[in-house]
């Protein structure tokens, strides 16, 4: 109550745990008269509307200044009823997000939202529905979308085109690659936009069917980034990115991308790269690269598989964490930069090798060899490595 009584009129966050509220129903008492200056409210386990309207009367008017609303219940929420509870149909929140809780009508007549966050594996509005309100809502920045339609037939859009947007960041997570692609072909991104895609599907699934236009609209990539735990890939271009999660991603991560151009990387790193990953990874896939940077590379992995041919390869700049530097690995360098230099074009430049431990560093001899034909050759000890390494 003292701590109420100093914030005055600032405003509020809120954090209401509704199980939590039961054992202690006094502490919702000292909050209902500060309803008004609520700015920021978060409601996790309300198991029925009735639960959560009668911990909160007359929400959301009594809080005419909420901004940003979280209500989270997963998945064991009884919200079956026609009666719409809420009644936001005219109210300027501005960041919504849902998890196991339907769009009831008074959300959708939202109109002022810049950010979205939707998750519901029962998801039984039609995808037309969905696309509108993403439509009209023309100052919505940011949507995550997590949803499974429960009937098949609502994920297939009567729309002729793409929504239009002015979405700066849009996240994907389904369960399925049909319901990923019905969002994927219904919404363009702006060029400069940044998508994100988790699924348990290959990503060539979920693209397969997406124009070509759409995707390459996002922007031209020149950085790419591959984990392998998790199966991560990251494309980032100069006004945007592209993500994919996915355990059910390929072998080969380069085959996920038919759509996709990669004549553009310039910079492309690897890490937790094992053993069983190195025999798909091709660079001649990358005919512009000019920085590889690897991240744990086991000690019996031949350099050879991962590097480019010489006669065609741009490297600039090669950098290696962790990766178990064997006086082979080394050797093995050696004739790639001796090749490179050979070459009238651009030659290697530099080649950074950092590790957590001294014991795995290479000798000062075979450094000395690298150093006849590689200008910069920087050995240390650490745990990352740098940002930039262009």
């Amino acid at each position: 109550m003292l701590s109420l009584e100093r914030a005055k009129a600032a405003p509020l966050t809120i954090h209401l745990n509704i199980r939590g509220l039961k054992r202690d129903p006094g502490f919702l008492d000292l909050l209902l008269p500060h309803h008004q200056k609520t700015r920021s409210l978060s409601v996790i386990k309300p198991v029925t509307i009735d639960e959560l309207t009668q911990t909160l009367p007359n929400f959301p008017r009594s809080m005419p200044n909420l901004r940003s609303l979280d209500l989270s219940q997963y998945g064991l929420a009884d919200w079956t009823q026609t009666v719409d509870p809420f009644d936001f149909s005219a109210h300027t929140l501005t960041e919504l997000s849902l998890s196991d809780i339907p769009l009831y009508p008074s959300f959708l007549s939202l109109r002022s939202l810049t950010e979205l966050s939707l998750v519901y594996c029962r998801f039984d509005l039609h995808v037309d529905t969905l696309l509108e309100f993403l439509e009209e809502n023309h100052s919505l920045e940011r949507a995550s979308l997590e949803i499974a339609f429960e009937e098949p037939s609502l994920r297939h859009s009567r729309r002729q085109d793409p929504i239009g947007n002015r979405l700066q960041l849009l996240s994907i997570s389904c369960h399925n690659a049909t319901d990923s692609r019905a969002l994927l072909s219904a919404i363009a991104l702006r060029r400069g936009a940044a998508l994100e895609i988790y699924c348990n599907a290959k990503l060539i699934k979920i693209l397969s069917g997406v124009s070509v236009t759409h995707l390459q609209n996002l922007s031209s990539p020149t950085f790419m980034e591959y984990q392998t735990l998790p199966r991560t890939i990251r494309l980032v271009g100069p006004d945007g990115s592209f993500l994919f999660d996915g355990y059910s991603i390929s072998e080969n991560p380069f085959q996920e991308f038919p759509l996709l151009p990669l004549d553009s990387i310039r910079e492309f790193r690897l890490e937790h790269y094992t053993r069983s990953t190195h025999a798909e990874l091709h660079l001649s896939s990358f005919p512009s690269l000019e920085v590889l940077a690897i991240d744990g590379t086991d000690s019996g992995v031949p350099l050879s598989t991962v590097l480019p041919d010489p006669a065609s390869s741009s490297l600039k700049t090669l950098a290696f964490l962790n990766c178990a530097i064997t006086e082979g690995f080394v050797g093995e360098l050696v004739r790639f930069a001796s090749c490179c230099e050979k070459r009238t074009l651009a030659s290697l430049h530099r080649v950074v090798i950092i590790d957590s431990s001294d014991e795995q560093l290479p000798s000062v001899a075979s450094i000395a060899r690298l150093r006849k034909y590689v200008p910069a050759v920087e050995v240390r000890e650490g745990r990352e490595l740098p940002k930039d390494l262009s």
